[in-house]
């Protein structure tokens, strides 16, 4: 096994592809999670926030046997339409069921529509046969024969408006759950909000840093009703430094960190593709050795990151955050110029 001590990036640390491995500090929990996967038994996650309730539960989704997988479907209830009937299906079956009854639906509104067309134009067509034998004036038969194209056009146009509301005779099971084209059962996290708004979004691990070189941008409120905001260009190292010097410190091996208290510091960044201030929950330093990567942006300013620093650029109109070692010229940074 590689020493710890001696990793200076992140890309030297070799990742499983299985979350059952990916975790770490949880060797009882994973020890029950996969007895539970096992046996097919229900297993119950207490715990604060942020202590791998989740990845556990994703984690045991992964280990349940691939065949054991099984589309779940809503299927109307002549009875009662309030209370559908829930049923369970092979995996892939159900999906080809509601295709089949999706094509049943639509040649049976086919074979509706010309037996209503077939019909008007069997009523329409007795004024005319009650003329020709004489047994309706010519004034009502021109009446009736006006009647008898209203009703076509009625007819027609109601056809219309019951195929784009598809008002077909009997209604089509609703896939609740399809499995067909998954090799592992799913995972659905029904925490009651999402991670980020419990613990705060986490971009890079601190491996993935600035260089000391760079300026920061600090937000700084006015208090009042309005709430304006003003921002103020500092030295990086300078504020770090301030920062840990009032602070209660985590140290070892020349790695520095300390955790901020509340609204103590904030900076603007990008969230949700919004800029606006994002607090900060810790400041770290650490001595780096090895190769550092320097953005210059159009307007001139420069950021010096480490090559696994995720920065934020846009792509086809949308934010995306990637290495700063595999960015082109084609990528554009997003900057407040």
């Amino acid at each position: 096994m590689k020493d710890l001590s001696k990793i200076k990036s992140t890309k030297e640390v070799k990742v499983s592809n299985k979350i059952s491995e990916q975790i770490i500090g949880q060797d009882a929990a994973l020890t029950l999670i996969r007895k539970a996967a096992k046996q097919r038994r229900n297993i119950l996650l207490i715990g604060e926030p942020g202590t791998g309730k989740s990845l556990l539960g994703q984690a045991l989704a992964e280990l349940l046997p691939k065949e054991k997988l099984v589309d779940i479907v809503s299927l109307p209830n002549l009875t009662d339409e309030n209370t559908p009937i829930i049923k369970t299906f092979p995996k892939g079956q159900a999906k080809r069921m509601i295709t089949t009854s999706k094509l049943k639906a639509a040649a049976s509104f086919k074979n509706q529509t010309w037996l209503i067309l077939l019909f008007a134009l069997f009523i329409s067509f007795l004024p005319y046969y009650f003329w020709k034998i004489g047994e309706i004036s010519d004034i009502i038969y021109a009446a009736s024969m006006i009647t008898g194209m209203l009703f076509i056009f009625g007819i027609v146009f109601f056809i219309n408006i019951s195929r784009r509301q598809k008002q077909v005779s009997f209604q089509i099971p609703k896939l609740l759950i399809d499995n067909s084209d998954k090799d592992k059962a799913p995972f659905i996290d029904a925490s009651g909000a999402h991670a980020g708004a419990l613990l705060g979004d986490v971009l890079h691990d601190p491996l993935q840093s600035f260089s000391g070189n760079n300026t920061l941008l600090l937000v700084k409120t006015t208090g009042n009703k309005d709430n304006q905001i003003t921002l103020q260009e500092v030295p990086l190292t300078s504020k770090v430094d301030e920062m840990l010097s009032k602070k209660k410190l985590i140290e070892k091996e020349g790695y520095k960190a300390a955790f901020l208290d509340e609204k103590e510091l904030q900076v603007l960044a990008e969230t949700g593709e919004n800029i606006q201030p994002v607090e900060v929950l810790s400041v770290n330093k650490y001595p780096k050795e090895g190769e550092l990567i320097k953005i210059t942006t159009e307007s001139g300013k420069e950021l010096i990151v480490t090559p696994e620093h995720k920065v934020a650029v846009k792509r086809f109109g949308k934010v995306i955050y990637k290495e700063a070692r595999k960015l082109t010229r084609f990528d554009k940074v997003i900057t407040l110029d």
